[in-house]
């Protein structure tokens, strides 16, 4: 659909992938700059739809990495030059680093932070959520924060899109956190994506749940955790990163 709307118009296919991620962020309460024009609207709203029925079909899969991809094989190689983790690679990532993992068995004030500091587009976060889903349930997930950071714009957006869609159609994620920026760089210098901290089920006799993080805080929490991830290897597993949550009035 992305080719077909390229043929049609003035814009590449790497910038209708721009534009879906654009969308899909917005539908999730982030701001677009600028509003889309009628045309753009109409072909969006279907293009999002489609990629909203493929999410519901797919659990925690990659599927915008995928596109990405599949433009960049049909002569996009010039505006999309990358090449992403394949998703059998990923899923063994996955499993190596979460054999292990029960969220159950945390402390319940503290999450499970798990950082990518080079995301792509999502994948190898988005298979330690299948993995944790397979094998403790949906409700496993909202004991996990992760922290996505990509040096592309577009890949920071498509990171942000897969986990906010799939958290909203097969079970909330504790946290999630994605800047676009170097990861090698000063924390400070990270632009947010996006950040939502979804609230706990309710439960009689305890505290009100614990309301949406302002996107303000971010730098604070992802210093946390960078110094934290300072002798480990790619991602992090590990409770003791961040302090406890903090209730906010």
């Amino acid at each position: 659909m992305i080719e077909t709307l390229a043929r049609r118009g003035d814009h590449r296919p790497d910038e209708w992938l721009r534009f879906l991620t654009m969308d899909v962020l917005a539908g999730f309460g982030e701001r677009l700059e600028t509003p889309w024009d009628e045309r753009r609207h109409t072909a969006l709203f279907e293009l999002s739809g489609l990629y909203g029925r493929l999410v519901a079909k797919n659990p925690w899969r990659d599927i915008l990495g995928a596109v990405y991809m599949e433009l960049s094989a049909h002569g996009q190689r010039k505006w999309m030059g990358q090449y992403f983790t394949p998703q059998s690679v990923a899923d063994f990532m996955a499993e190596i680093n979460t054999g292990d993992l029960d969220p159950s068995a945390h402390p319940k004030d503290r999450f499970v932070t798990v950082l990518e500091p080079t995301s792509g587009a999502g994948i190898l976060l988005l298979s330690v959520c299948n993995s944790v889903a397979m094998k403790h349930g949906a409700e496993a997930l909202r004991r996990l924060s992760l922290t996505a950071i990509d040096l592309d714009p577009l890949c920071a957006r498509m990171t942000a899109c897969q986990l906010l869609a799939n958290a909203a159609l097969h079970g909330p994620l504790g946290e999630i956190l994605v800047y676009r920026g170097n990861a090698l760089g000063n924390p400070a210098d990270l632009e947010v994506v996006t950040h939502r901290l979804a609230s706990p089920r309710r439960v009689a006799g305890q505290p009100e749940p614990i309301p949406e993080v302002l996107s303000a805080l971010a730098p604070q929490r992802l210093a946390v955790v960078m110094a934290a991830t300072e002798s480990r290897q790619l991602s992090l597993f590990d409770d003791a990163a961040l302090p406890p949550l903090q209730r906010t009035a």
